[in-house]
């Protein structure tokens, strides 16, 4: 699968077969599973370096449950994402759904079981993941400056709240614009204010950019779903 839409889902736990079937089963749907390698010693190291659309905590096998949790709702990149705790009695599912876990499953996991829980959980993995998606496409797109001057460009990527766009000026690092991006040929096109994040002045710039109407908001979103489903199906 692609990085752009890769789904990705950490595996805590020390239990060998359900690992297995989590795996097994989660590929049917496009997830790469990985194992935590330091699964029993607080937070797992992957949080920090890597991210993450999911995490399965096993609360049989994992004793730092709640450091765990904590560990997750700390990360930047990760404290969205969606959590399946495997438990062995009432207490362990209390303590689960008291810790923020999303989903709860029991063991024995049946295959089946795990099945209908990653089809309910599909839409909240791949809505996170689209919030991270910058979408490789070469649009026209008019830049205006303060000073009126009209800088025609192309994109080179674009995403829910930036951009970057390669344009035969320099920019400042701070400096505010004002956009119009044509992202279909019928249509109004899309009316921005951005700020510039980043020039490497040598042709390439990258902006923040917030729609000047939410309806517009939508439109972008809506274009970049049409994307990354397409780009997902192509992929899986």
């Amino acid at each position: 699968m692609n990085s752009a839409t890769e789904i990705r889902a950490l595996l805590v736990t020390q239990d060998g077969g359900l690992a297995s079937t989590f795996t097994e089963i989660s590929r049917e749907f496009g997830i790469q599973a990985h194992k935590s390698v330091l699964h029993n010693r607080g937070i797992p190291p992957e949080l920090s370096a890597a991210k993450f659309e999911a995490l399965l905590i096993d609360f049989e096998t994992v004793s730092q449950t709640a450091a765990i949790f904590a560990g997750l709702r700390q990360s930047p990149a990760n404290h969205n994402a969606v959590v399946f705790a495997v438990v062995s009695n009432a207490d362990a599912r209390q303590r689960a759904q008291a810790q923020g876990a999303t989903f709860v499953v029991e063991r024995p996991l049946e295959a089946e079981t795990m099945r209908r829980v990653l089809h309910a959980a599909y839409g909240l993995m791949t809505r996170e993941r689209r919030r991270y998606f910058r979408c490789a496409a070469q649009l026209a797109v008019t830049l205006v400056r303060d000073s009126g001057e009209e800088v025609e460009c192309k994109t080179i990527n674009i995403s829910s709240n930036g951009m970057g766009v390669s344009t035969p000026r320099a920019f400042d690092m701070g400096e505010k614009l004002h956009i119009s991006l044509q992202i279909g040929e019928a249509g109004s096109p899309i009316r921005a204010q951005a700020t510039v994040a980043w020039d490497d002045k040598h042709g390439k710039t990258g902006l923040s950019v917030e729609c000047a109407d939410p309806k517009m908001q939508l439109e972008l979103d809506s274009w970049l779903d049409a994307q990354f489903q397409a780009l997902a199906g192509k992929n899986v």
